[in-house]
This record gives C-alpha cells, sequence and structure tokens, in this order.
C-alpha cells in the first residue's frame, strides 16, 4: 500500500509539470498569432495557428511567383502587373517608370488605414508624391500615385531600387 501511494504521489509532482509546459507552450504559441485572441481556448488556439501557417505560405508562394515575375519582366521592359498579397484574388498593383518618375496603379479591397500606410511606404522611400487619386467603387480600392524617385548626383540612382522595394512593400500590406 505504502508503494501504491508513493508511485501515485511522484506522478502527481510529473502531471502537474506537464501542464505547466503546455500551458506555456499555449502561451507562447498564442503570442505568434498577429491576431489577438483574449482567453481563447486551445482548440482556438490551434485553429488560428495552423490558419496562419496556410496564409504565410499563400504569401510564400505569391512572394516566389512576384520574384518569376520580375525576373522575366526585367528582361521585356519595365512594365508589369503583380498581383496583391490581399485575400482577394482581384488585387493587383500595376507600376510604370520613366527616368525618375514612376506610376503605380494600386487595385486592391478597401480597408481603413490603407491609403495612408501605403503613403508611408513612399514617405519611407523618400519619394516626393507629384499627384494621387483615389477611388472607391463597392468596396475595391482604386490607388494611382505618380512619384519622383530620389536620384543619386552622379546619375546613378536608387530609382529603380526603390521602385522594386516599394512595389514588394505595398504588395506586403
Amino acid at each position: 500500500m505504502k508503494g501504491d501511494s508513493e508511485c501515485g504521489g511522484s506522478s502527481m509532482p510529473a502531471e502537474r509539470n506537464r501542464r505547466l509546459k503546455m500551458n506555456r507552450l499555449f502561451s507562447q504559441l498564442q503570442a505568434t498569432i498577429p491576431r489577438p485572441l483574449s482567453k481563447a481556448t486551445k482548440e482556438v488556439i490551434i485553429t488560428e495557428t495552423i490558419r496562419y501557417i496556410k496564409e504565410l505560405e499563400r504569401k510564400k508562394n505569391n512572394l516566389e511567383q512576384i520574384k518569376e515575375l520580375q525576373i522575366q519582366s526585367h528582361a521585356s521592359g519595365t512594365t508589369f502587373m503583380l498581383p496583391c498579397m490581399a485575400n482577394d484574388d482581384n488585387c493587383s498593383v500595376t507600376v510604370t517608370v520613366s527616368a525618375n518618375v514612376a506610376f503605380f496603379g494600386i487595385q486592391t479591397v478597401a480597408r481603413r488605414g490603407l491609403i495612408t500606410m501605403i503613403l508611408e511606404v513612399f514617405s519611407n522611400h523618400k519619394a516626393e508624391i507629384l499627384a494621387a487619386n483615389v477611388a472607391v467603387n463597392e468596396g475595391i480600392l482604386t490607388f494611382a500615385v505618380t512619384a519622383l524617385l530620389q536620384i543619386v548626383a552622379d546619375g546613378e540612382g536608387e530609382g529603380e531600387g526603390a521602385v522594386e522595394m516599394i512595389k514588394r512593400e505595398i504588395m506586403t500590406l
């Protein structure tokens, strides 16, 4: 009898440690999900994590496709369409570059604060916005931007590189 109670007694701390470890791991898992999940059950945490991983895999595939398109379009010219990273398949970004002036045509599902985020991308790359037009029709945002890109004094520019970085950042919004 004494052996049974000792055996049962030693498994209790092990079970408690296992539960504490699992709770800590679930907390860490919940912290990695970008959407806040207050008081979420373990099932919700796992479901949201799986959904987030699938979203990241889809974004990775889209970025690989964009890279291929950029390689192909670089050989043929500077105007091309790129799919947006948004959940809507009707989203696109068109870019046309002439010297140090670039025209960006962005079409996506309208969301609150999106224009501000896009303008911040241009600001971060020190692109001077010459003109911008915004229209929303049936929930679809159309945003056209003409921007003057920074060119270094020796004529070599960061312009083309800036266009690529601006496109990439807009695509991930």
